[in-house]
């Protein structure tokens, strides 16, 4: 993916640092519906989900650092199936 095509709000997303919105444009496919869904039962994902219902904005920036989490664990399609929930 180019950095270009990165989604308007990882390219504007003051969490991520410029390496990181790097380090998600390297990924050669996006996490298909599916395998985001399926994430959504895990547990530090689940609570996440539930702890801000109501809230968007609190919702959007705590996936935010969860996938912040997971990129530098180097698991950027993980930290892709975060960003698309």
């Amino acid at each position: 993916m180019d950095y270009n095509q990165l989604p308007l709000f990882i390219r504007e997303s003051n969490i991520f640092t410029e390496n990181e919105k790097i380090k998600l444009a390297q990924i050669e496919r996006l996490p298909t519906p599916h395998e985001v869904d399926d994430i959504t039962s895990l547990p530090e994902i689940y609570e996440l989900l539930n702890a801000f219902i109501g809230d968007q904005s609190a919702r959007n920036t705590h996936l935010q650092l969860k996938a912040k989490e997971y990129l530098q664990d180097n698991q950027i399609d993980m930290a892709w199936k975060v960003l698309l929930i």
